[in-house]
């Protein structure tokens, strides 16, 4: 077994060779051989699914029955105040122009005007609700983090004992409820209890802690039982490896064996799983900030959408998937810093 493939807590020296080969080339030049064009692949597929964002928000939005300035003069507004505001606001323009100016933009990092509240740009508008959902979906995955490497840790470690069953029911119990519907159960202990408010905000997200925590644990339910079940299978097969076995054959106390040996191979495809997973905790905060009233992205789409309001979705949109390749990509560097068998070329 190479160093480059030797397990985390793995023992063992590599065999001795001959003599070193000038002309080849050394481990740091071919890590950086392959990490320059997983960059430039990474940022070609960022930029394609970012227009593949706009082009479909754009195309679903137009699609949808309702003009916008109907909705905003009202019913009873004469044809010639209705074509004087759309000609205003630009939707009289082919798609095809609408969509260029779009574009073009975006480039600039305008996001555009919103249609209903003509006075507020979309960053202004979106921005707030994101630092708040980002606020959400941070305390959600502390929280699910804790849980689920905790619950995992345990059921990993035990053996089809009475405290595995019991938490592996619980998990699957969690994760067959839906977030919304658990956060409507702790709605209302919140509202029998007193334990916490019963939804509502207080400004940031750092001050308004003692309202961001119920929501938070609503949300947690998306995620710390996939955490929880990935990392007991994890360390159930992480026991079953050689090194393991070799390290409990020389007689290493089996906390020993766990703490330097099993648990920080286990953890790592967790750092991929809680990258990739934190884009379902994006979409699922947008539900739970309707059930606590929470003045997030969520909150704000649907207001966007009922009122054809095109710049504000698009934003959002925008902004979330630039959030969920963010996540990603961090993920992807965690995993890179913190596993070497992925910094070779071949990776």
């Amino acid at each position: 077994m190479s160093l480059a493939t030797m397990p985390v807590g793995a023992e063992g020296h590599s065999a001795p060779t001959g003599g070193d080969d000038p002309a080849a080339p050394s481990p740091r030049s071919r890590r950086n051989s392959g990490l320059l064009p997983a960059l430039a692949r990474r940022l070609g597929q960022t930029a394609f699914v970012l227009l593949a964002v706009v082009v479909v928000t754009f195309s679903l939005l137009h699609a949808i029955p309702g003009d916008p300035a109907r909705l905003i003069l009202g019913k009873l507004a004469t044809p010639d105040k209705v074509a004087a505001l759309r000609h205003q606001m630009g939707l009289d323009q082919p798609l095809t122009t609408q969509f260029k100016d779009l574009v073009v933009g975006l480039f600039h990092g305008d996001l555009g005007t919103s249609l209903v509240s003509q006075t507020q740009s979309v960053n202004e508008l979106v921005w707030p609700a994101f630092v708040n959902s980002i606020g959400l979906v941070g305390a959600a995955l502390a929280i699910s983090v804790v849980i689920g490497v905790t619950v995992g840790i345990v059921t990993g470690i035990r053996r089809n004992d009475g405290i595995d069953r019991g938490l592996q029911a619980l998990m699957v119990i969690l994760l067959s409820t839906p977030p919304f519907m658990f956060g409507m159960v702790l709605l209302l202990v919140a509202l029998r209890t007193g334990i916490a408010p019963a939804g509502g905000w207080n400004g940031t997200p750092a001050q308004s802690l003692q309202f961001i925590w119920l929501p938070a644990l609503a949300l947690s339910v998306a995620l710390a039982p996939v955490i929880a079940r990935s990392l007991r299978q994890s360390i159930r097969e992480t026991f079953a490896q050689d090194f393991v076995e070799a390290a409990i054959a020389r007689g290493l106390p089996r906390k020993r064996v766990v703490l330097r040996h099993v648990l920080p191979n286990s953890l790592l495809p967790i750092i991929g799983l809680i990258g990739y997973s934190l884009g379902g905790l994006i979409g699922g905060a947008a539900v739970v900030e309707v059930v606590f009233n929470i003045p997030g992205i969520g909150s704000r789409m649907m207001a966007a959408v009922a009122s054809r309001d095109f710049p504000v979705v698009q934003g959002i949109a925008l902004v979330s998937a630039v959030t969920v390749i963010a996540f990603n990509a961090l993920a992807d560097a965690a995993y890179w810093i913190v596993d070497p068998r992925t910094r070779t070329p071949a990776s």
